[in-house]
C-alpha cells in the first residue's frame, strides 16, 4: 500500500506525470468559471459577479504555478529553488479564495479585508521562504520547519473555514464542507507523514478529487426555469403533455380599478400607496414598495401594499448600511436583481424591518426624474411565492416605473406647494406676532410722550406765572432795594424754562416714536404681501387634470390595448372553432373570457373619455342626427349585457320623431352609460324602460330621456353620491346601482357641456329613474 502511494506522489509530484496535476485543476477552475459567466449574464446577480471575480484570481494563481512549472520542465528554472515554495504559497492563497468565495457570496468589507489580508501574509511567507531556501539549497522541504508552517498555517485556514461555514451556512455550504474536509485530510495527513521531496503529494492528491467540487458553486442560486422564459408553453415529449406557462402578469379589473384611481388621485401621500397598489397588481408580486430619497441622501421607504392580504403597509426610515447593495443601487439608479439567500445583508436587513423570516427574492428598479437624477426606487419582494424575478420582469417593471413618473413629480410638485403654503403661514403668523409686539412698544411710546407732554405744559404755566411776577416786579419801581437782586434772580430763573420748550429726554423719545412708526408700517406691508401668497396659493387648482397626466393615462391605456387585441383574436378563434371543436363547457368559459374582456375594454375607453372631458379637450361638433338610429346603435352596444340577463327591454320612442341638431358621439354615449347602469341594476328576468321625448322649458326645446329600472332602489341618502366617479373608492358600494361609478359621471360631464342637466329619482323596492333633459334644435324641413 505504502509502495502504491509512494507511486501516486511521485507520478503527481515530478514531470511529466505533474501535467495531470495542473491540467486537472485548471480545467476545474476554468469549467467553473464558465459556468460563472453563464449564469451572470442569465441572472446578472452580484454574488455571480463576485464568483468570476475569485474564480480568475484561482485560475491565474494555477497558472502561474503552471507556467513556472513547465519553464523548470524546460530546464529553464532551476525546480529546486523556486518552485517548492511557489507551491505552498498557491496551495495557501486557493485555500482563502475558495473559502472567501463559498463563505461569503455577498460583499463584505470584514470579509474582503481579511482575505487581502491573509493573502499578503502568504506573499510575505513565500519571499521568506525563498529566501531561505536560496541560501540554504540541496535539503528537502517537506522535511524543513517550512514545511511545518506552511501545513500548520494551511489547516489553520481550513479550521476556520469550517467553523464559519457551519455558523453562516450559505447557499451549497454542504458542497463547500465537503471540500474544506477534504483539504483538512490532505494537509493533516501531509503534516503527520511526511517524506522525502520538495512537494506534497498527499497533498496534490486531496486536491484532484477537492477542485472538481467547485464546478457546484455557481448552482447554488436559482436560474428562471427554461419553460418561464419561454414565449409559449413547451411540451415533454415522453409524456405529451403541456406544461402551462405561469401567469407573471395581471389583467385582473382590479388592476385597471387600481390604475383609474392611480389616474385620478391628488393627494401627494396616497399616491404612492396607488401606485404600489398598481404594481403588485399587475406584476403580481407579493409585497410592492415605494423607496425614495431625501435631500440628505437618506433613503426612506414610504408606502408598500401586500397582495396577499391586500392591505397597505407604513412606510419607514431605512438604514443604508443594513442594505448597502440595495442602498447603493438606488443611489446610483441602478437595478438590482438578488436571490434568496440565508447570508445576505440586503435581505437579513429588509426582513428585519418587514419582520419577515424569509424575504424571498428581490428587485429593485430606480426612479429617475427627468434630469436623470435619482428619486428612489420600486422594490418587489416574493416571501410567499418565492418567486424568481427575470431579465424581462425588470425591464416590464422599469417601463413601469417610468410611466409612472410624471404622477410622482406631480405628487412631489403638490407636496412641495403645501411644504411653501405653509412656511408662508408660519411666515405670516411671525410677521402678525412680531407687529402687535411693535403695536404693544408704539402704546407704550405714545404713553411715555404723553406723560413728556404733560410735564412740559406744566414747565409753561410755570414759566406764564413767573413772567406776571416779573412784570408787577417792575410796577413796583419803589420796592425795596434788596428785593430787586431777587426779582433779577427770578427773572432770570423764569425766562430759561420759557426758551427751553420740550427736554432732550422727550426729543429722543419722539425719535423713537417715529422709528416705531415706520416699523410697523414695514411689518404690515409685509403681512400683506404674505396674505396675498397665501390667497395665490390657495386659488390654484387642485383638482384639474394636467397635461403630463392626461399624457400618462394615454400611454397606460396604449400598454393595455395591445395584450387585450391578443386576447380577443385568441377567444374569437377559439370561438369560430378554426382550431378544434369546443364543448359546451369550453364554449361557456370562453365567452366569459370574451365578455371579461370587453368589460376591460369598456374600462379603458371611459378612462380616456374622462380625463379628455376633465382637461377640456372634448370638441363638440353638433350635426343632424335621427334619434331612432342612435336609440338602435345603443340597443346593440348593450344588447349583450340585456341578452345574458334575460332582461326584457321596453321602448317608449314616438314612431315620427323629427331629426334633431347636437352631438351625436355625446348623445349616444350618454343612453349607453344609462343602458348600462340599468342593465347592472335590474335582476335576471327584470325589465328596463326607455322612454325618448320632448319638452319646452322657458321657449327652449328640450330633448328627454329616461331609463328606468327594476332593480332594488338606490336610498335617498345615497342619490346626490350616484353621479361622483370617487364616491366608492373611498366608502361602501351604493346599494342599488349598477353603474361603477365612472359611466354616470361621464354622462354627467356630457349632459352639463351640452348646457342640460342629469337628476335620479329612486323607491326603495321599486327600482330607480334617470333622466336626462338637453337642449337641441329641430331640424327645418
Amino acid at each position: 500500500m505504502n509502495s502504491f502511494l509512494g507511486n501516486v506522489f511521485l507520478l503527481l509530484t515530478n514531470p511529466p506525470g505533474n501535467l495531470i496535476y495542473h491540467l486537472v485543476l485548471v480545467f476545474s477552475i476554468a469549467g467553473t468559471l464558465q459556468g460563472a459567466i453563464f449564469h451572470w449574464r442569465m441572472s446578472q446577480f452580484p454574488q455571480a459577479k463576485r464568483t468570476m471575480l475569485g474564480l480568475f484570481v484561482l485560475l491565474v494563481l494555477q497558472l502561474i504555478l503552471f507556467l513556472v512549472s513547465g519553464l523548470a520542465w524546460q530546464g529553464t528554472l532551476d525546480s529546486q529553488l523556486v518552485l517548492p515554495p511557489l507551491d505552498r504559497a498557491v496551495s495557501l492563497l486557493s485555500l482563502t479564495w475558495i473559502a472567501w468565495l463559498w463563505i461569503f457570496p455577498e460583499p463584505g468589507r470584514m470579509a474582503d479585508a481579511a482575505t487581502i489580508l491573509l493573502n499578503l501574509v502568504g506573499l510575505t511567507a513565500l519571499g521568506m521562504t525563498l529566501t531561505f531556501w536560496m541560501q540554504n539549497p540541496g535539503g528537502s522541504l517537506n522535511l524543513s520547519i517550512f514545511e511545518l508552517v506552511w501545513q500548520g498555517f494551511s489547516l489553520i485556514v481550513v479550521l476556520i473555514s469550517v467553523l464559519l461555514l457551519a455558523i453562516r451556512r450559505p447557499n451549497g455550504w454542504g458542497n463547500g464542507l465537503a471540500v474544506f474536509l477534504l483539504a483538512f485530510i490532505g494537509h493533516l495527513l501531509s503534516l503527520a507523514w511526511r517524506q522525502e521531496g520538495d512537494f506534497p503529494g498527499m497533498v496534490r492528491l486531496v486536491h484532484l478529487a477537492m477542485f472538481p467540487i467547485l464546478l457546484t458553486l455557481p448552482q447554488r442560486f436559482p436560474l428562471i426555469p427554461a419553460a418561464s422564459r419561454a414565449a409559449t408553453p413547451t411540451s415533454v415529449k415522453a409524456t405529451d403533455q403541456e406544461i402551462p406557462e405561469r401567469r407573471r402578469y395581471s389583467t385582473d379589473p382590479k388592476t385597471f380599478h387600481a390604475l383609474l384611481s392611480l389616474a385620478g388621485e391628488l393627494d401627494p401621500d396616497k399616491i404612492g400607496r396607488a401606485v404600489t397598489r398598481g404594481i403588485a397588481q399587475a406584476m403580481l408580486a407579493d409585497l410592492c414598495f415605494l423607496m425614495t430619497l431625501t435631500e440628505d441622501k437618506s433613503l426612506v421607504v414610504a408606502c408598500g401594499y401586500d397582495l396577499i392580504r391586500e392591505e397597505s403597509l407604513d412606510g419607514a426610515l431605512v438604514d443604508k448600511d443594513a442594505i448597502p447593495l440595495l442602498a447603493n443601487a438606488i443611489q446610483r439608479g441602478r437595478p438590482l436583481r438578488l436571490p434568496a439567500s440565508s447570508t445576505s445583508s440586503d435581505l437579513k436587513g429588509l426582513g428585519s424591518l418587514l419582520g419577515l423570516n424569509n424575504p424571498g427574492h428581490l428587485l429593485s428598479v430606480p426612479i429617475s426624474s427627468s434630469d436623470r437624477n435619482p428619486m428612489g426606487g420600486l422594490l418587489l419582494l416574493s416571501p410567499y411565492s418565492n418567486r424568481l424575478w427575470s431579465a424581462e420582469d425588470q425591464t416590464y417593471l422599469a417601463n413601469v416605473a417610468t410611466l409612472f413618473l410624471p404622477i410622482l413629480e406631480r405628487g412631489n410638485r403638490i407636496a412641495t406647494m403645501e411644504l411653501e403654503r405653509d412656511q408662508v403661514r408660519a411666515e405670516v403668523d411671525g410677521a402678525r406676532q412680531s407687529a402687535s409686539e411693535a403695536q404693544k412698544k408704539y402704546e407704550d411710546l405714545a404713553h411715555k410722550f404723553e406723560a413728556l407732554s404733560q410735564q412740559a405744559a406744566q414747565a409753561d404755566s410755570q414759566a406764564e406765572n413767573m413772567a406776571a411776577l416779573l412784570a408787577v416786579q417792575e410796577e413796583s419801581q419803589q420796592a425795596i432795594a434788596q428785593l430787586r437782586a431777587e426779582n433779577e434772580q427770578l427773572r432770570r430763573g423764569a425766562s430759561i424754562p420759557a426758551k427751553a420748550g420740550p427736554s432732550a429726554e422727550a426729543v429722543q423719545l419722539e425719535q423713537e416714536l417715529r422709528l416705531t412708526l415706520k416699523e410697523v408700517a414695514r411689518l404690515q406691508n409685509a403681512v400683506a404681501k404674505e396674505e396675498m401668497k397665501i390667497l395665490e396659493l390657495e386659488k390654484r387648482p387642485a383638482s384639474a387634470i394636467s397635461n403630463e397626466q392626461v399624457e400618462v393615462i394615454a400611454s397606460i391605456s396604449q400598454e393595455l390595448r395591445q395584450p387585450m387585441s391578443s386576447i380577443v383574436g385568441y377567444t374569437d378563434l377559439l370561438l369560430g372553432e378554426s382550431v378544434g371543436i369546443l364543448g359546451a363547457l369550453q364554449r361557456k368559459f370562453v365567452e366569459r373570457i370574451k365578455a371579461s374582456t370587453e368589460r376591460i375594454g369598456g374600462l379603458i375607453e371611459d378612462l380616456i373619455q374622462l380625463t379628455t372631458l376633465e382637461a377640456g379637450r372634448m370638441d363638440l361638433k353638433p350635426e343632424l342626427i335621427d334619434i331612432n338610429l342612435i336609440v338602435d346603435n345603443a340597443m346593440a352596444y348593450t344588447s349583450t349585457q340585456i341578452r345574458e340577463k334575460n332582461i326584457t327591454m321596453r321602448l317608449d320612442v314616438p314612431s315620427t320623431q323629427p331629426r334633431i341638431q347636437t352631438d351625436r358621439e355625446a348623445l349616444q354615449q350618454i343612453l349607453i352609460h344609462l343602458l348600462q347602469n340599468a342593465s347592472a341594476a335590474t335582476p335576471a328576468e327584470g325589465t328596463v324602460t326607455l322612454r325618448v321625448g320632448s319638452r319646452k322649458e322657458k321657449k327652449q326645446e328640450n330633448l328627454l330621456i329616461q331609463v328606468i329600472d327594476t332593480g332594488g332602489g338606490i336610498a335617498s341618502e345615497d342619490l346626490p353620491q350616484v353621479f361622483s366617479r370617487r364616491y366608492r373608492a373611498e366608502n361602501s358600494l351604493i346599494q342599488g346601482l349598477g353603474d361603477t361609478g365612472v359611466g354616470l359621471s361621464i354622462a354627467k360631464t356630457l349632459v352639463e357641456t351640452q348646457g342640460g342637466r342629469i337628476w335620479a329619482e329612486s323607491e326603495i323596492g321599486e327600482g330607480s329613474t334617470f333622466s336626462v333633459l338637453m337642449p337641441v334644435t329641430r331640424a327645418t324641413e
